[in-house]
Order: structure tokens, then sequence, then C-alpha cells
């Protein structure tokens, strides 16, 4: 397994990452919300480590923490205003323009029906799917009562027919049981409940 110093390159990247995460923090979905945000980019780093490719980690960084950060102006076609508040961001902050256009392919296509132009976007989108098994998002909605109803859907599609890499199956296949034990703790305690009333 590749070692990179995340601390190190998210550092270097201080300014973006930060005024992602203030965008995400004024998300009131709770299924695209922090917590999903911080799912993503521990899905993503998880998978750079494990992938024998050439990536581009830097692209990847940027790229997971703005890939959602369009959800606060609109849910249909997020990705592109994801991309295009990102591309305007980078060049106040006067960053090469070939960097900036190989974040933005790894946003625009995310989407789980898309096709990534790049491995970065590839990378991008498996995180972002993975995610739709993470903690952060499940525990946030199963709390706020959120129905999960189009991810459930895709669910049964997700680890055989959306994911691209080897190593993305191999975590679904380790984090579906943890998803499974927590809705399963959850489904019980209410069952319990009521059956004590």
């Amino acid at each position: 397994m590749k070692k990179y110093n995340f601390d190190q390159i998210e550092d270097k990247y201080h300014d973006l990452i930060h005024i992602a995460r203030e965008y995400m923090q004024s998300i009131q979905d709770y299924e695209h919300n922090i917590h999903h945000l911080n799912d993503v980019v521990y899905y993503m780093k998880e998978l750079i480590q494990k992938l024998d490719m050439d990536i581009h980690v830097d692209v990847c960084i940027v790229s997971a923490y703005w890939h959602d950060v369009g959800r606060t102006k609109v849910s249909t076609g997020h990705e592109k205003i994801s991309a295009q508040m990102l591309k305007e961001v980078m060049q106040q902050y006067h960053y090469d323009q070939s960097f900036i256009n190989e974040c933005c392919k790894a946003i625009e296509n995310h989407k789980w029906n898309m096709v990534p132009e790049t491995v970065e976007g590839l990378i991008i989108q498996d995180a972002d799917k993975l995610a739709w098994i993470g903690m952060g998002r499940w525990n946030e909605c199963v709390q706020n009562q959120q129905r999960l109803d189009s991810i459930m859907k895709l669910l049964p599609n997700l680890r055989n027919e959306i994911l691209h890499f080897d190593e993305s199956r191999k975590i679904y296949d380790r984090d579906i049981i943890t998803l499974m034990t927590l809705l399963y703790n959850h489904a019980y305690g209410i069952y319990a409940n009521k059956k004590s009333r």
C-alpha cells in the first residue's frame, strides 16, 4: 500500500479546502452535508493508497472537497456548478490553468450514471458512491429521520455495476456489514420500543 502525507498535501490547499468545508456546512440536506463530504474524502484517500496506478493525488484531494459544493445552489446539475465554482476560486488564487482543468474534469462527471474522463474522476466517482454506505451520511439521516429511498434503490447495483475498481468493491464488502449492523440496530431499537409500550 502506498503512503502519502495527506496532511501535507491538504496544507498546500488549505484555503480551497476551508472554503469548500464552509459551503458544505451550510447545506441542510442530510444526504449531502459535511458528513457526506468527510466520508468521500475518507474513501478517496483509502482508494489512492490502494490503487496501483499513476494518480495526480492533488487533483483528487481538491476535487473530493469540492465535488458537491454546487449543491449549495442547485441539486440537479450540481456537478457542473461545483466545477464552475471551483474554477472561479482557483483562478482568484492564481492556480495553474491545467491544474484547474484537471480538478474540474474530476468533478464534472461524478454522478453515478456519468462516465468520468480521467482516473482521478473515476476515483472521485467511486469515493462518492462508496459514501452511499458511509456512516456519516447514514447516521445523520437515521438521527434526523430522513428517508434515503433514492440511495436504497441504487444500493443493490452499487457493488457490481457502479463501482469501477476492484479495490472499491473490497471496501464495499467490508463496509456494507457496518451499515447493515447500524440499520439492524436502528430497526431493532424501534421495534423494541414499540413492543415495550
